[in-house]
């Protein structure tokens, strides 16, 4: 996976091409998201499948508007890591976003970081999600 090939896949979840994405992930895909870091915390969440993950991609972005930039990328053909720049513009009053509700028209915007274990194929069988840093939403690029 070079980083222009990412970089495509990310052009596939901004715009919502679900089809697009399922191409870069195996059938039995995982995606662990973070568990924060703090005692009393809630668990991470843990999406297993293309069909479930999809569902999710389609609430968040029915949701919000998301715009994801790489900014770090390393492949050894095995695992990839990306770190991303990411904002979500919420589109309309969303209680149930993982980082908090919001607002109609609020701006969240983070850092993220990811890795990615990659089968024979290339293909995503294993993604963790985690994150880095929030920024100030008068930092958003769109």
């Amino acid at each position: 996976m070079t980083r222009e090939t990412f970089e495509t896949y990310i052009a596939h979840f901004n715009n919502k091409r679900y089809d697009e994405i399922s191409r870069y992930l195996t059938d039995d895909i995982r995606v662990q998201y973070v568990t924060p870091f703090s005692i009393g915390a809630r668990p991470g969440i843990v999406r297993n499948g293309k069909a479930e993950l999809r569902k999710a991609y389609e609430h968040l972005h029915a949701t919000v508007r998301t715009a994801l930039k790489l900014k770090h990328f390393i492949c050894d053909g095995k695992n990839l890591y990306a770190e991303l720049w990411t904002e979500y513009h919420a589109l309309e009053d969303t209680p149930d976003f993982s980082a908090g509700p919001l607002q109609k028209g609020d701006v969240f915007v983070a850092t993220n970081f990811l890795l990615h274990w990659l089968n024979k194929d290339g293909a995503f069988y294993d993604i963790r999600v985690g994150h880095h840093s929030v920024h100030d939403p008068s930092e958003a690029f769109l």
